[in-house]
């Protein structure tokens, strides 16, 4: 569970700077190699938001495939290989909760 330290230090963002500081280097990092324009893998590419709304239901993180591939519950399981860590698990599903709610697109 995400500590109330680090609850406090978040909610201090604005919903874009949230995205900007921690959602998006984990996203460029983990999903963006194959899920973006050129390799659409899937026919889904994090650079485009359009695409990316059909993988989260912002506000509920619970209902959000996304979520449920990066905790390796679902038949679908990205990244490949083991789960993404804890912490950058919590991190995107408080960015769902907030109604997943984007910066800069991701390069």
């Amino acid at each position: 569970m995400i500590s109330v330290v680090l609850l406090a230090l978040l909610a201090a963002q604005t919903p874009e700077q949230f995205f900007e500081r921690k959602v998006a280097p984990i996203l460029t990092k983990r999903c963006l190699p194959c899920h973006n324009r050129e390799l659409n893998n899937a026919g889904l590419s994090f650079q485009d938001t359009a695409t990316l709304r059909r993988v989260v239901v912002p506000g509920k993180p619970d209902e959000s495939r996304l979520t449920e591939t990066l905790r390796h519950e679902g038949q679908v399981q990205m990244p490949p290989g083991p789960p993404l860590p804890k912490k950058e698990i919590e991190v995107l599903r408080e960015w769902v909760r907030r109604g997943a709610v984007f910066g800069t697109p991701l390069k």
